[in-house]
Order: structure tokens, then C-alpha cells, then sequence
């Protein structure tokens, strides 16, 4: 009996290798389980109706010329 041959998936989101074993319980997926549990975790908060109030995280511009105070 020949052995099975494995194929080699790679999740579409995020690139890393999916592994046989994750693709036995997902066998038609294009994404690596944690690329899949954060897109179910979206799906969940977006189709929840729960309105966020102020952002989640905010950008702060960095000023590449900022003076070290330690500097003399």
C-alpha cells in the first residue's frame, strides 16, 4: 500500500503553511485555523449590531526628528 501523499495548502490570508492536521477538520478551506477563527470572531462582532462608541486604536504620527532631551 503506498502511502498517502500530503498536500502542501497555504493559508490565502496570512501565507503561513496549513498543516495536514488542521486540513483533516477543514478539508476545503483556504485559511490556517487562526486566520479562520478570527474571521468567524469578525463575523460575530459585525453581525452583532453592537455600535463601538470611539475607536478601538488610535494612530499617533511619529516625528522623525524628535531631539533626545539627554543630548547636550
Amino acid at each position: 500500500m503506498k502511502p498517502k501523499a500530503t498536500q502542501l495548502s497555504f493559508c490565502s490570508r496570512c501565507g503561513d503553511e496549513i498543516p495536514p492536521d488542521e486540513l483533516q477538520f477543514l478539508p476545503n478551506t483556504s485559511l490556517c485555523a487562526f486566520c479562520y477563527n478570527t474571521q468567524l470572531e469578525y463575523r460575530d462582532i459585525h453581525h452583532s449590531g453592537v455600535k463601538i462608541s470611539k475607536p478601538v486604536l488610535t494612530l499617533v504620527p511619529q516625528n522623525p526628528k524628535v531631539q533626545d532631551s539627554n543630548a547636550a
